[in-house]
């Protein structure tokens, strides 16, 4: 998943609050933030746009690409985009930082995507222990993923060697530039997985009471009508179960955003990213984007305990019709 690749970056000050304090209606575009470039994993979002499926759920939806410098929640409170899709951890820092009208009002993953991905010597999490682990660096989904882990096998960051690789986590790996590295289960777990590598791909959560919360999607308090993210939800459901019942929906509406899918190279790493991405949509028990409100209760708790936030912010949780 690269979808928070840059240091959180909060703007100056609400320059949205203008439009903040006036509920948008159904007759008002909508527009989402998918805060990567265009990538497969966004395929239900492309999806729901080719199909009609938004407007047959009666919004009108226009989809923005994030700048590789811009911050997460910049648009968002400049009133440029209304809705963005990032990782809910991550919008836990923001309005612990300042951005309190953030609201978090779908969950998109059923699963926490984040994930150690160990080489041969390390095949437990505890493994860990003196050995080098690759992080892109000290902030960002990835970053919290690491603190999960270390949390996890009761370690702390002085006991393991913290590798600054940047983006490179398959070639540090499998380079043996470092023993382990932080990726994401419908990303680097992939890309390694076709190289025959063969890493431990090992949980940096508990899966049952995980204490981070991955991407989902957010607005701000009184920005967008509640009815109008209903529909929102609505859609991008059908368009996941659309692309889960024929995966090739998920590759042709990415086609027409990345144009290199036409060769048979990249279109099987797509394949192979969508197949893992339908996993974290829909783990058996059908597509659901409820927030879960007990994981980001944990998520906020832990955040909290490992210092990433100095206070746990509060009313976070959008509930919608």
């Amino acid at each position: 998943m690269k979808l928070n690749r840059r240091a959180l970056m909060l703007g100056a000050g609400l320059a949205g609050a203008g439009l903040a304090g006036c509920a948008r209606t159904d007759g008002h575009r909508t527009v989402i933030g998918l805060t990567y470039i265009p990538n497969i994993q966004f395929c239900a979002f492309y999806h729901a746009v080719d199909a009609g499926l938004f407007a047959k759920a009666g919004v009108d939806v226009e989809l923005r690409h994030h700048g590789a410098q811009e911050g997460l929640f910049t648009a968002l409170e400049a009133g440029e985009e209304q809705v963005v899709f990032a990782s809910v951890d991550e919008a836990v820092l923001a309005a612990a930082a300042g951005l309190g009208t953030l609201r978090v009002f779908a969950s998109c993953y059923r699963t926490y995507p984040g994930h150690v991905l160990g080489g041969p010597a390390v095949r437990d999490l505890t493994d860990l222990k003196g050995r080098r682990l690759g992080v892109p660096g000290r902030y960002g989904a990835s970053w919290l993923t690491a603190l999960a882990a270390l949390h996890r096998a009761e370690l702390s960051q002085d006991e393991v060697e913290i590798v600054e690789i940047g983006w490179t986590q398959v070639a540090a790996l499998t380079s043996g530039k470092v023993d382990a590295a932080i990726g994401f289960i419908n990303n680097e777990a992939v890309q390694l997985e076709q190289l025959g590598f063969g890493a431990a791909v090992l949980d940096a959560v508990d899966p049952l009471a995980p204490d981070l919360l991955g991407p989902g999607l957010m607005t701000l308090a009184q920005q967008v009508e509640g009815t109008t993210l209903a529909r929102i939800v609505e859609a991008v459901v059908e368009a996941e179960q659309q692309i889960i019942a024929d995966p090739t929906k998920g590759i042709e509406a990415a086609l027409s955003r990345i144009p290199t899918l036409a060769e048979p190279e990249q279109r099987a790493a797509a394949e192979g990213v969508l197949a893992a991405t339908i996993k974290l949509w829909d783990e058996g028990s059908g597509v659901d984007l409820g927030v879960p409100a007990e994981t980001l209760q944990r998520t906020e708790a832990f955040l909290h305990r490992v210092g990433a936030i100095e206070q746990v912010p509060g009313d976070l949780l959008l509930q919608v019709p």
